[in-house]
């Protein structure tokens, strides 16, 4: 397999009587993903989409936005995933930085004209696809961008190709049922699973992107369901649903965590309650798998992400000082393809070489010439069963200290008396110096596609509230 587009068509042709993907309670063969990956790569050109083009796919729809990026594929172009709940001026980032020569996806978007596509497109016939050039883009990879502006990596149709054909051949030696879909595609993780399902014919259950706990629960009980990711916040609702049966899903080969790190608690309750093979998983773009650490592990570390998987060397920094064991500092990252990746994550190492994450590098906090991270602000916060999740969203303070605003999502009916438990919660758990300069209720936070909080959105609506607040 020279390009991954040559790849996958070739997959969706040898499966075209079998079913790789079920969304809606539809179920769609090779052949079926075929037709319509064909009718949206002529509607594609239809519109003027030509060669060495970008393509932005605006993601409401995980399945039509993957037969959209074959799509740009098939006309030598190459796409960039945008989740469609991105704030407007993500979504202007995008378009400036990338000048995309289109934007389409099922729906409207903020911020933008969109090329709106059917979700169930017609069949078209005499397409000829462009033959995809090795050396050509296929996608950007872009990095979370929690905390700053992401970070672009082109990744080629070769480069795509050799990342498929490994991760296969790791992750899919026994493929024995489904793999459930729940995360958006604009997460890199979530769009390589789909690429890598497709290219080896494991079946994907596709979630809509915006769907109740409740109703992933039921799908993880499934008994064709082998396989699931999920970010750590899903993982937290699992946990604070009722149930008698422990394991609550025996039937899993393959049970994950990613897009941040989980508190060790969830961990640990993961393993025991939920399935004996869950694992944390610490991955970054223009890296991938970095650490990985399951089960048992998890029992007597459950504060670490695991020892690196070779060939990836990781480094603790402070400045250009090595770290010793034990020591916090930045996490630098080099492999035998990138050295000294800096993806802007705290941590340590043990004495084991297990690595430990404690916070973002840009969620440190200085108050009288103390600096400490905001992440311990949100793990004394996430210990109250009151609490569904928590960010800080840090600021410039008047007097030259960071000022630190708890942004709480409280479970529901909870709210109206959650900030002064908190307040007293802290003032018991914390010292005065990390105590939160003001606590903020919300009924939703702002997440990216990872599922992870976006502290750039966080930021601009907290800022947005106390400019206000002191102009009036």
């Amino acid at each position: 397999m020279t390009t991954a587009l040559g790849g996958i068509l070739r997959a969706l042709s040898d499966a075209s009587g079998r079913v790789l993907v079920e969304y809606r309670g539809r179920r769609f063969t090779g052949a079926d993903l075929l037709t319509r990956i064909e009718a949206r790569a002529a509607d594609l050109r239809q519109a003027g989409l030509g060669a060495g083009q970008t393509v932005l796919i605006v993601v409401s729809d995980n399945l039509a936005a993957i037969e959209q990026m074959i799509a740009c594929w098939m006309n030598g172009s190459c796409g960039h995933f945008v989740d469609f709940r991105s704030p407007p001026a993500r979504i202007a980032e995008w378009r400036a930085r990338l000048s995309p020569s289109l934007v389409v996806g099922l729906r409207a978007m903020t911020g933008g004209d969109v090329r709106i596509q059917p979700r169930d497109p017609a069949a078209t016939d005499g397409f000829l696809p462009v033959e995809a050039d090795p050396s050509s883009r296929a996608l950007h990879l872009a990095s979370s961008g929690t905390t700053g502006l992401p970070t672009l990596t082109d990744v080629t149709q070769a480069r795509l190709a050799e990342v498929l054909q490994h991760s296969a051949v790791e992750l899919h030696r026994d493929p024995r049922g489904a793999t459930l879909s729940s995360v958006s595609v604009a997460f890199s993780a979530s769009a390589y699973l789909w690429l890598r399902h497709l290219l080896v014919g494991q079946p994907i259950l596709a979630l809509d992107l915006v769907h109740r706990i409740e109703e992933l629960d039921t799908a993880l009980q499934r008994a064709d369901v082998v396989e699931c990711s999920l970010p750590p916040g899903a993982i937290r609702r699992l946990l604070a649903l009722p149930s008698d049966r422990v394991p609550r899903y025996p039937q899993l080969v393959r049970f994950s965590t990613v897009g941040g790190p989980a508190r060790p608690e969830d961990k640990v309750a993961a393993v025991t309650r939920l399935s004996p093979v869950f694992a944390m998983t610490y991955s970054c773009a223009g890296v991938g798998l970095v650490s990985r650490i399951r089960g048992a592990e998890i029992l007597e570390r459950p504060s670490s992400c695991g020892r690196p998987a070779l060939p990836v060397v990781v480094e603790i920094r402070d400045g250009d000082r090595r770290c010793g064991p034990g020591e916090v500092g930045e996490v630098v990252i080099s492999t035998d393809r990138v050295t000294g990746h800096r993806p802007g994550d705290l941590g340590w190492l043990d004495a084991g070489g297990y690595l430990h994450l404690t916070g973002r590098v840009q969620g440190l906090l200085s108050r009288k010439g103390v600096n400490f991270s905001a992440e311990r602000i949100v793990s004394a916060c996430l210990s109250l069963p009151q609490v569904i999740d928590a960010g800080v969203a840090v600021l410039d303070g008047a007097d030259g200290d960071d000022e630190a605003h708890l942004v709480v999502q409280a479970a529901r009916d909870r709210g109206d008396s959650l900030a002064g438990i908190l307040a007293r919660h802290l003032r018991q758990t914390l010292p005065v110096t990390e105590q939160p300069d003001a606590i903020h209720i919300w009924s939703d936070l702002p997440l990216t596609p990872a599922g992870k909080i976006d502290q750039r959105a966080l930021c601009d609506k907290v800022r947005k509230k106390r400019d206000d607040r002191e102009q009036h």
